[in-house]
């Protein structure tokens, strides 16, 4: 147990990091700056303007000396302090994450409510686009559950859609997930993923390197990609177009050096070209769970935890006919060689039952479920 002096001066330190990157123009770049200088926060805050302005803009300098952030570092202290698995480190801490360490723009200061454990597990980004297909979302579920029984614990965007999906999976398995955010910890965006949030502040952790109250602005997001990306040993990327989001999350862990990988799909599917393009641009095809495990030079379990994509045993010919892109009505009855009715029947019966999916003007694709 810490004694009565240690914890104060624990938390004399954290006022002073929070002073610091909380003031207005103070980003992490500034702060690492100022460390190589200076040596620890408290002499940063030591010093006056004339020798501050040396180091960054008068008016920034102004602002450090005039104690400018101390209404925001008094409401951290309060969010703090109202939940027992609510935790603020900064980039000096034990508990930072090591991988993160690594980046070239490490954030200052990590707001965490959740289990602080999982940040010392393995870790593996799992993102994509935020309108997925039926099998997009399978995908990010069972990748995200199988490999979290491997040990890796999932991390994602927090986003609607692969976001999602790669948070229950994660959940679902062994070793959890770690959503990390692009507002203050205070806001919960979007607020279809209450639900994910709710449980992800019990049996997850979630993560933020801006201040409270911070509103999801469109700058913040990319930011929140590269502490996605950073944060994990490699990233895999669901379902993406061309010119997605996750493409920039991707584009952080290549330059991080991290393992890209991606899962393609249909040529005619907007939402796999983005995962096309990283495929030509030398990421990892993946196909199942252990082209993943092998890319990160992990040996898998042998056990049936470990999914990958098969065939099932028996399969109806109207279901073969179908092939793996979408198809209409009328090129199933001439394949499966049925008349019109009795497609129409087994369509219906295929829909209800999840194997395959309308997508609209007649046209339908079939699912291929993770077994």
């Amino acid at each position: 147990m810490k004694s009565i002096k240690e914890i104060l001066v624990q938390k004399n330190s954290l006022e002073g990091w929070l002073r610091l990157a909380l003031t207005h123009g103070v980003g992490p770049r500034t702060i690492l700056n100022l460390l190589q200088h200076f040596g620890n926060i408290e002499n940063i805050l030591k010093q006056n303007l004339d020798i501050l302005e040396k180091f960054v803009i008068r008016s920034t300098a102004k602002l450090i000396c005039n104690g400018s952030s101390d209404k925001m570092v008094e409401k951290s202290f309060h969010w703090l302090n109202e939940a027992p698995n609510r935790h603020i480190i900064s980039i000096q801490d034990s508990l930072y994450p090591n991988n993160l360490l690594q980046i070239s723009d490490p954030p200052a200061i990590l707001y965490l409510e959740g289990n602080i454990s999982l940040l010392q597990n393995r870790k593996i980004s799992i993102v994509g686009t935020r309108h997925p297909t039926d099998q997009g979302k399978e995908n990010a579920v069972s990748f995200a559950r199988d490999l979290s029984n491997n040990g890796f614990t999932i991390v994602s965007g927090m986003a609607s859609g692969i976001d999602r999906y790669a948070h229950l999976g994660g959940m679902a398995g062994k070793s959890s997930s770690i959503g990390v955010i692009g507002t203050g910890m205070d806001i919960k965006y979007p607020k279809s993923n209450k639900d994910i949030y709710d449980r992800m502040e019990i049996s997850g952790l979630i993560i933020s390197e801006f201040a409270l109250g911070v509103s999801p602005f469109s700058k913040n997001f990319p930011r929140r990609n590269r502490i996605v990306a950073g944060l994990s040993d490699g990233i895999l990327v669901v379902e993406s177009t061309i010119d997605g989001g996750s493409l920039i999350s991707a584009n952080f862990a290549n330059e991080m050096g991290r393992e890209v990988m991606a899962i393609p799909g249909s040529i005619f599917n907007p939402v796999a070209a983005g995962c096309h393009k990283l495929i030509k641009s030398g990421a990892k095809l993946v196909e199942n769970i252990n082209d993943i495990l092998e890319e990160l030079r992990f040996h898998s379990f042998k056990d049936d935890s470990i999914k990958s994509l098969v065939e099932p045993k028996t399969v109806d010919p109207i279901l073969n006919a179908m092939g793996f892109e979408p198809i209409n009505i009328d090129t199933i009855c001439e394949k499966a060689s049925k008349d019109f009715s009795e497609i129409c029947a087994k369509l219906l019966e295929f829909e209800l039952s999840g194997l395959i999916t309308n997508c609209g003007s007649g046209y339908y694709q079939r699912i291929f479920k993770q077994c």
